[in-house]
């Protein structure tokens, strides 16, 4: 009866943990950035690092907003390939680069284009 509870318990927090949710080309990607103020935290570089990758790639057009730290920074969420991804972010100034952000996983959903120019064939 022991066990049966502690495989009940295991599961439960199994499937308590994040789940990945949906991405699309029009998603964007928020987190809270730490600074002194909104004008450092505006003037990082951010880099993005892929599906456990080590090759850093610049995440662009970020906008930091907020009256106090940590502000909120939002971008365009980046276009990767259909299917199950994570991305981890880093911030840096002239001082070096920051500890890479916790992951982060979701799944990159594309919708397919609407059908165009419908019309009647001839047999």
């Amino acid at each position: 009866m022991k066990k049966w509870w502690m495989m009940i318990t295991a599961v439960l927090l199994m499937t308590g943990s994040a789940a990945a949710q949906n991405a699309t080309p029009g998603s964007t990607l928020r987190f809270d950035q730490p600074a002194p103020n909104v004008l450092e935290a505006q003037g990082y570089t951010y880099n993005k690092y892929v599906d456990g990758g080590d090759v850093p790639t610049p995440l662009t057009s970020v906008q930091c907003s907020g009256a106090i730290s940590p502000f909120l920074c939002e971008a365009p969420f980046p276009a990767f390939t259909p299917g199950s991804h994570t991305i981890r972010i880093t911030a840096s100034n002239v001082a070096g680069e920051s500890l890479r952000s916790t992951p982060f996983p979701f799944t990159f959903v594309v919708v397919p284009a609407q059908p165009l120019n419908l019309r009647l064939g001839v047999q």
